[in-house]
């Protein structure tokens, strides 16, 4: 099993969110940390080494974007948001980085 570690902006970002969609994506977070490669969709270039994990809550669609470090059997999440904008926002937290 994978460890998982929230960078700032990903925790912050899942703090603003209802309580019950906390709770579906701190689930998806588990199924992610058990095979974290099968689990998300892999993007391509220029996001081509991050993942998306795809939730749906109230009819609208949320996604969480990570990273896998398979040397420390750690995935790193990114970002938790709407779908709305969510790979403009990608793409602007990882040039960023």
């Amino acid at each position: 099993m994978y460890e998982i570690f929230l960078t700032n902006t990903a925790n912050k970002s899942q703090k603003k969110l209802d309580k019950p969609l906390r709770i579906k994506i701190k689930d998806s977070l588990m199924e992610i940390s058990r095979d974290p490669e099968n689990t998300g969709e892999k993007l391509t270039s220029p996001l081509s080494n991050i993942y998306s994990h795809h939730i749906k809550y109230t009819g609208k669609e949320f996604r969480i974007a990570y990273t896998i470090d398979s040397a420390n059997i750690t995935v790193i999440v990114h970002l938790i948001a709407a779908h709305e904008n969510f790979y403009r926002r990608l793409k602007t937290l990882m040039d960023n980085r």
